[in-house]
Formats: C-alpha cells, sequence, structure tokens
C-alpha cells in the first residue's frame, strides 16, 4: 500500500494495469478525496463550534448565531462528503464482484482463495512490531476475520459498514448541535460546551475507518503477492521447457 490507505484499500498489482483497473483506481481515488474532505469539514466545524462556545460565553449574541451557522454548514458538507465516499466504495465492489463481466482470471479475482491463507496473527505481529498497528489489535480482529471468511468482498463491506456507521454518528452530532441552537447566551454555550462524547464519537469513526482502511489495503496487497508468487511458480515449469 505505497500510497494512503484509502486510495489503495483494494491493493491493486504493481506488475499489471487493465481498463478494470484504472476504473477501479480511479473510484478509490474518489473514496480517498472524500475521506479527506470530509474529516477536515468535520475538524473545521468543531472548531468554529468552539468559537460559538466563546461568542456565547462572552454575550456576544450575534457572533454565536454566525459561528453556530457556519458550523453547522461545515458538519453538514462533511457528512455529504460521506456520502460521495459510500458512493464510491460501492462502485469498487460492484464493477469488480457483483457486475459479472469480470474474467475469472483477473488477478483481483484470482487472489480470492489466499485470503483464508494468510497467517493472520503473524501479519499482525509484523505491523505491530513496526508500530503499523493500534495496540491491543484494535479493530484489527474484525477486519481479520471478515477477510479470511469472505476475501476482499468482506473487507470492502465492512468499509461500507463503517461508512454507514460513521454518517449516523455524525448526523446525530449535528442533531445535538441543532437542538442546543435554540437556547440562547449563556446557555447556548454550556450545551454547545457539554458534547465531548458526541464529538469523541465521530472523530473514533473517522479514525476506526481510516485504520480499517489500511488493514484491508494491507491485507490486499499480502493475498496478490502470495498470488503472484503461485502464479509464477506455476509458470516456471513452462518457461524452463519453452
Amino acid at each position: 500500500m505505497g500510497g494512503t490507505p484509502a486510495r489503495c484499500y483494494p491493493g491493486f498489482s504493481s506488475t499489471y494495469t487493465s481498463p478494470l483497473t484504472n476504473r477501479l483506481e480511479r473510484h478509490a481515488a474518489a473514496a480517498e478525496t472524500s475521506y479527506r474532505e470530509s474529516y477536515l469539514q468535520l475538524l473545521l466545524g468543531m472548531a468554529t463550534l468552539h468559537d460559538a462556545v466563546d461568542a456565547a460565553l462572552g454575550a456576544e449574541p450575534g457572533a454565536a448565531h454566525d459561528h453556530l451557522a457556519t458550523g453547522l454548514a461545515q458538519l453538514r458538507a462533511g457528512n455529504e462528503r460521506l456520502t460521495a465516499l459510500g458512493e464510491s466504495l460501492t462502485r469498487v465492489r460492484v464493477e469488480l464482484f457483483e457486475s459479472g463481466e469480470v474474467d475469472a482470471f483477473e488477478p483481483l479475482l484470482a487472489r480470492e482463495p489466499f485470503f483464508a491463507r494468510l497467517d493472520y496473527d503473524a501479519l499482525y505481529r509484523e505491523l505491530a512490531g513496526q508500530g503499523a498497528a493500534l495496540p491491543h489489535r484494535a479493530f484489527w480482529d474484525e477486519a481479520a476475520t471478515r477477510m479470511r471468511d469472505g476475501g476482499a468482498r468482506g473487507g470492502f463491506r465492512l468499509l461500507d459498514r463503517h461508512v454507514r456507521e460513521l454518517q449516523s454518528d455524525l448526523r446525530a452530532y449535528v442533531a445535538e448541535v441543532e437542538s442546543a441552537g435554540r437556547l440562547a447566551g449563556r446557555a447556548l454555550g454550556e450545551r454547545l460546551h457539554d458534547t465531548a462524547i458526541p464529538t469523541a464519537r465521530v472523530v473514533t469513526g473517522y479514525t476506526r475507518l481510516l485504520t480499517t482502511f489500511g488493514y484491508v489495503s494491507f491485507l490486499c496487497e499480502r493475498a496478490m503477492l502470495a498470488y503472484e508468487a503461485a502464479a509464477g511458480e506455476a509458470a516456471a515449469p513452462a518457461l524452463a521447457a519453452g
């Protein structure tokens, strides 16, 4: 996964390209852009809402109202980018696994049996030993189980689910801010300030999604390498005979 995890999550081969892989790479690039823009809007929105808290507690109702409106708009923009992210993930999964138009010998499909052969405990130790995994196997076991049993499609569906759950959490956070917006003065500032748990839930959701992108990318890459090694070994006798 030489690039960002969200952009490289399908685990493309470095030895070949095709019209299919070119399309999938464009979808993956769009997913990465949507994640980045969504998270940026979240961070901007939280910062703007903190400005609203300061204004409300400082008896500046006009500024508080303006910051509240801007912050909500930024949070909603972040949610819209999550919708775009989910659409890009769906395009990758459908074109690869559900369109019925991909040749069975396409390496992105032919590698599927190799997911069941990976040593997931050893791979986690490899990542953790280099500081490339969260401690205590956080978010790892779910990804590993899904991909051992369901291959890349299982990993892609897990990403779909994380996006949906993150959107649900973000919508709930927006609803709390909207509810606080019905208040005025110091009550508004105190209500907005008392959102530590909803904001932490959303930030954790973004962290879980990005970490899972990284794990899916890593495991897809390892399955591809295992497939290519096996294919090379199978072709070696024929090449030697020729």
